[in-house]
């Protein structure tokens, strides 16, 4: 054997075992967020009425976004909509509670399903802005991004490593034929940093920015994984030419 034949062998072998070693290393249970993700009221940011490409293009050319809130209801929309009436003596009656920013996000107009609108299907100008509509009203919003950021930080300065991603799309999945409890594992993934900014005296909140942190985008490696082991299937890679809403279609079968 040559020279170059022998070199290139021991390349393989390296290549293979750090890809082994890998892969021993990715949490493969439920434990694992990447795997197993909940939709919970802390730890996230759900965002809502936005277009994925083109959020996701501005932010890879270095753009900045500005995470907004709902509007919180003034009390002449609360009685507008029901939530307060006025007596024959001009007092206040409760009729039910407020709204929380879910519902009063959905009656103030705003598209809060958990598919986003396509960019080839909307021309509203408020998906070309550079604010990220989020579900919460101003206080949950920045106690959420200051939680997040904080944690964020800590991690990098703990151990090096970002683990704040922003993600697009998610796989529902089952653990087998006979389970009906239904699991959502992120796909594509930007890996992104949060910065305070400036106080809104006006909502009395400090607004937080989101940009992209420079990092390589990446497929879920844990989910690439587990569908490799588990159900030998190939989770696609993520190419530079790559867009969520291309990306994530490519998932779907044909005759769906």
């Amino acid at each position: 054997m040559d020279e170059f034949s022998t070199s290139a062998l021991n390349d393989n072998f390296a290549f293979d075992s750090l890809q082994s070693i890998r892969n021993r290393l990715l949490d493969l249970t439920n434990r694992n967020r990447l795997l197993n993700f909940k939709h919970t009221t802390s730890g996230l940011i759900r965002i809502i009425d936005e277009m994925p490409d083109q959020l996701a293009y501005e932010l890879l050319e270095n753009h900045q976004f500005k995470f907004i809130p709902v509007d919180e209801p003034t009390r002449e929309q609360l009685i507008e909509h029901g939530y307060i009436s006025i007596d024959d003596k001009g007092r206040e009656v409760r009729i039910k509670s407020d709204p929380n920013a879910k519902e009063w996000a959905q009656i103030l107009g705003l598209n809060i399903s958990f598919d986003l609108p396509l960019s080839h299907k909307t021309t509203d100008k408020k998906h070309s802005d550079s604010n990220i509509q989020s579900m919460l009203y101003p206080r949950e919003l920045e106690a959420q991004l200051r939680n997040i950021r904080s944690k964020a930080n800590t991690a990098i300065e703990e151990t090096g490593a970002n683990i704040l991603y922003l993600a697009f799309g998610f796989l529902e999945w089952f653990e087998d034929d006979s389970s009906d409890l239904p699991r959502q594992a992120p796909l594509y993934l930007i890996p992104v940093k949060i910065d305070k900014a400036a106080l809104d005296k006006e909502l009395g909140t400090y607004t937080y920015t989101i940009e992209y942190s420079g990092e390589d985008i990446i497929p879920n490696l844990s989910l690439s994984e587990k569908l490799k082991h588990d159900f030998y299937l190939h989770l696609p890679e993520i190419n530079q030419e790559s867009s969520p809403e291309q990306y994530c279609s490519g998932l779907i079968p044909s005759d769906t």
